[in-house]
């Protein structure tokens, strides 16, 4: 019995120091990554700010954030957050981080930068999309994949390529209405020169020839932006 009670002492003293030293590790790492994370997101916000057809900033540069004080002058919480999540769509099956940014242009116009989440292969896939408000209507402008660390290497991973991102915007409103989908789900295949029509006009993007064999990843994020594009409207956004 005394070395069952010994065997048990040492087992209790190795749990505790390793536990300290998980604490220690955890520590001196947090706010490297806390860094880290911020100026991805900041570096996101910047890139899907910028006109995806001129490569000019749609707002004045000294108005991008700089750190997370300049960044928390463009909040917006139209609905109430939990556990960071401010709205779920029961449709898209996805989900809208919380906060969302509301910028402005030179001429006065609303551009919506939200963070959204859909189910991927292996887990969320996140992205970070900017809305421009037109007199058309909401116009995806571009957006920025922020994870996908659990997709297939080779596969749904390659949604990290910016030439595989760039399929995926500009959309007008029209094609937003209509909810966004992937060239397979469609049942069709978008010729080159037809990819912005094939957007504006019916909502689809063309992924199969460059991530054949992984559907889920891109409808992973069409269905963010069709979540983030709902939430847009339930916010009374126009």
């Amino acid at each position: 019995m005394r070395e069952y009670f010994k065997m048990g002492f040492v087992l209790m003293i190795i749990t505790i120091i390793a536990g300290l030293g998980l604490a220690l590790v955890y520590s001196l790492v947090k706010e490297p990554i806390e860094k880290a994370e911020l100026a991805a997101k900041i570096d996101a916000i910047r890139f899907v700010l910028t006109d995806s057809t001129t490569g000019k900033l749609l707002i004045p540069e000294n108005e991008i954030p700089k750190d997370r004080t300049t960044l928390a002058k463009y909040e917006w919480t139209p609905m109430p957050s939990e556990e960071g999540i401010m709205f779920s769509s029961t449709t898209w099956k996805g989900k809208v981080q919380s906060p969302g940014y509301i910028f402005e242009t030179k001429d006065g116009a609303k551009i919506y930068v939200l963070t959204g989440q859909a189910v991927g292969y292996g887990g969320n896939v996140v992205s970070v999309a900017a809305f421009l408000s037109t007199p058309q209507g909401l116009k995806l402008n571009a957006i920025k994949v922020m994870e996908y660390s659990q997709e297939t290497p080779g596969l749904g991973a390659n949604i990290a390529r910016d030439d595989i991102q760039k399929r995926f915007y500009p959309i007008s409103s029209e094609g937003l209405e209509k909810g966004i989908k992937v060239n397979k789900d469609a049942g069709i295949i978008v010729p080159p020169d037809e990819y912005q029509q094939a957007r504006d006009t019916n909502g689809v993007v063309q992924t199969s020839d460059v991530m054949t064999g992984a559907t889920i990843t891109p409808r992973a994020v069409v269905n963010s932006i069709n979540t983030m594009y709902e939430f847009l409207k339930k916010a009374g956004v126009k």
